[in-house]
């Protein structure tokens, strides 16, 4: 019988009580609008004021999910704790339910609770896929912390529009294609990009095994 897997993200908002209260509507819209382009094979919800949780039956795409997610917001000067977790899921626990108990939801919940200073964690049913991808994620982490509010927003333009052009995306931004160029690469694109496609290979390797 052909396994499921399922994704979640589980998160919340940081400093949430010390940003207006404008400022933290127009960063859970940010999140709600994420929630809506993350169509078919997810949904997700927000709760308590400034927490929010994803589920999807795709985990491939579970850290383009959350870093689309946190770049959005830092788009906005705000930023989030995101907690990824991938794990087997029975069929009776398809589709989401946001109140469900599988494993996925308690990975991503406990280690939401264990998170101080870090924005992206990562858990797994499997150790060493969990601390593959953990190793990973806490490099990338450093990486977005450094990311400006205009370098978040060139990296989900090209998120966005994989096939595009730099001169295209610039031309989407109203800026020349040298400094979009300039912007990105200070973003370090071409290693987000390699961290994507690292995790799908690597997502597929454990879900073969």
């Amino acid at each position: 019988m052909k396994k499921n897997y399922a994704g979640v993200i589980t998160g919340d908002l940081v400093g949430s009580t010390e940003v207006t209260e404008s400022a933290r509507r127009e960063g859970l819209e940010a999140v709600q609008q994420c929630f809506a382009a993350f169509t078919g094979d997810s949904s997700g919800e927000i709760y308590r004021g400034d927490a929010f949780q994803l589920y999807t039956t795709s985990p491939e795409k579970l850290l383009f999910m959350a870093l689309k997610l946190r770049l959005s917001l830092i788009e906005l000067g705000l930023d989030a704790r995101l907690s990824m977790a991938v794990a087997e899921a029975e069929d009776r626990e398809l589709p989401v339910r946001i109140a469900n108990n599988s494993e996925a939801f308690t990975l991503s919940g406990r280690l939401l609770d264990g998170m101080k200073s870090q924005r992206f964690a990562f858990a797994a049913d499997e150790e060493s896929f969990s601390g593959d991808v953990g190793m990973m994620v806490g490099f990338l982490d450093d990486q977005i912390s450094q990311v400006t509010a205009k370098m978040a927003q060139a990296l989900v333009l090209w998120m966005d529009n994989p096939s595009l052009q730099h001169a295209a995306l610039a031309e989407k931004l109203g800026i020349s294609r040298s400094a979009f160029t300039r912007v990105i690469n200070r973003a370090n694109y071409g290693r987000v990009d390699d961290a994507l496609k690292w995790y799908v290979y690597r997502i597929k390797r454990y879900q073969e095994s």
